[in-house]
């Protein structure tokens, strides 16, 4: 049946065919982007914690772009601009690469391991990353932090967020929300492949946590263990330096 269907057809037109077929799910996820990313504003503001780690290194520059994986609606590369850095970001999903393009954003549309293997060694100054690790294979994964550490130059930065699972309401719960989500990847896993896959200085820095007003106000050392499973910090970042 798969010969007679593609019968007359040229490769080209094979090809076509089969990309329309990977992005149909673009207007859903764009939809799903809005409905349970968060405003914009609020995403950027969280995202400003990073700021200081690419200014450290002295990268964002024109030379030595921030390279965005994944990049979605494109609020970390807008605020990249607004601190007058330089970025670049890659998404697979049309739609949101259109949404960016509308903003005057450097983003282009494609795979982001084809497009890492496409840049030469030593030509970005940082690697970002935000909720992308979390729908990758571990196959894909290794392969991306093999390329993230290829083309970082020394001294660059690898900077991946992801959901947290130790948070319990996260790794039960809020995870799962997203069904392209993969499985949840506790903070030592993601140490280990990224120091494994070359990156020194690792650390882990955990973020945003529920607000006050959702924890337990009782002191009891029940209360106060039940706050740090359930009302913890809600995301990390894996960070990681090229020496």
């Amino acid at each position: 049946m798969q010969g007679s269907l593609g019968r007359g057809l040229a490769e080209p037109q094979l090809a076509r065919i089969a990309d329309e077929g990977r992005h149909l799910g673009d207007g859903f996820y764009a939809s799903f982007e809005e409905k349970f990313r968060g405003a914009r504003d609020n995403v950027a503001s969280r995202q400003r914690v990073y700021l200081p780690l690419i200014r450290d290194v002295g990268v964002g520059t024109q030379d030595r772009p921030v390279i965005d994986l994944g990049c979605g609606r494109g609020e970390w590369l807008n605020l990249l601009r607004e601190e007058g850095l330089a970025g670049k970001g890659v998404d697979d999903n049309y739609i949101l690469v259109e949404q960016c393009g509308a903003q005057g954003l450097n983003v282009v549309q494609g795979e982001m391991l084809e497009y890492l293997r496409g840049l030469e060694d030593g030509s970005a100054g940082a690697i970002t990353g935000f909720h992308i690790v979390e729908h990758l294979p571990l196959e894909y994964l290794v392969q991306t932090l093999d390329e993230t550490t290829r083309v970082l130059v020394p001294g660059g930065v690898a900077i991946f967020e992801t959901p947290n699972p130790e948070n319990i309401l996260v790794s039960s719960q809020t995870f799962h929300l997203d069904p392209t989500h993969l499985k949840p990847l506790p903070c030592a896993l993601m140490q280990y492949l990224v120091e494994d896959r070359g990156l020194s200085r690792v650390e882990i820095l955990k973020l945003n946590p529920y607000p006050d007003s959702a924890q337990l106000e009782n002191d009891s050392p029940v209360a106060q263990r039940l706050n740090e499973l359930l009302y913890g910090p809600r995301d990390y970042a894996v960070i990681g330096y090229k020496t």
